[in-house]
């Protein structure tokens, strides 16, 4: 009998690509100009503790982690003749992809950010905030990217571009417990002739050697 462990995928790296914890969530990050893992660190120390850093804001405290999901609609046309399917046969109709978190940091910020179309006015120190019916290119976020941390020391970040919450308004509290704040964010193309790439990206963040 062979020893036992001989046909798992358990490898010597597979603890160090684990990812671990729940990461952070930023809206309107950029990132573009950062080109180390110390970089991104210091980024992330700054907008956690409420720097007015360039580089994103902060959504919230989140709880029961979150999910990036990426849905794609295939089609492969039916032709006379076609008996299997072939490599080649099959076309891409539409890639959806999307963020999904629960928030408990209920913010005017957040609920601006939640319904999209809302605006907020402030009297002496009373904000008012009112929904509108309508989108308008202003209400997505520029995007909505989460952080992550990898059990090696590097750090995955997923953003998706033209953010929008298609999620309802959930805001739900508890006796003894916290308010939460349901979100989903949808990613958008830029534009009607935007069709090579979908609008997200996944980036990683390596430590120097």
């Amino acid at each position: 009998m062979s020893a036992p462990g001989y046909t798992t995928p358990l490898r010597a790296d597979t603890f160090k690509n684990l990812q671990l914890n729940a990461g952070i969530l930023l809206k309107n990050c950029t990132y573009s100009s950062i080109s180390t893992t110390a970089a991104l660190k210091s980024a992330i120390d700054l907008a956690v503790q409420g720097s007015t850093s360039a580089f994103g804001t902060i959504v919230g405290a989140t709880r029961g982690g979150g999910s990036f999901t990426v849905s794609r609609e295939l089609r492969q046309p039916e032709v006379d003749g076609r008996r299997y399917g072939f490599k080649g046969d099959t076309f891409v109709d539409s890639i959806d992809a999307q963020l999904s978190t629960t928030l408990v940091e209920i913010t005017p910020e957040n609920l601006l950010m939640a319904f999209g179309t809302a605006t907020s006015s402030t009297s002496g120190n009373i904000e008012v905030l009112k929904v509108g019916t309508a989108i308008d290119t202003n209400d997505y976020l520029t995007n909505i990217c989460w952080i992550g941390d990898i059990a090696d020391g590097r750090y995955v970040l997923i953003c998706l571009k033209n953010a929008l919450n298609e999620a309802d308004i959930s805001l739900t509290w508890t006796d003894k417990g916290e308010g939460t704040l349901p979100v989903e964010f949808h990613a958008k193309q830029a534009s009607v002739s935007d069709y090579d790439t979908a609008p997200f990206e996944i980036v990683y963040f390596t430590p120097a050697t």
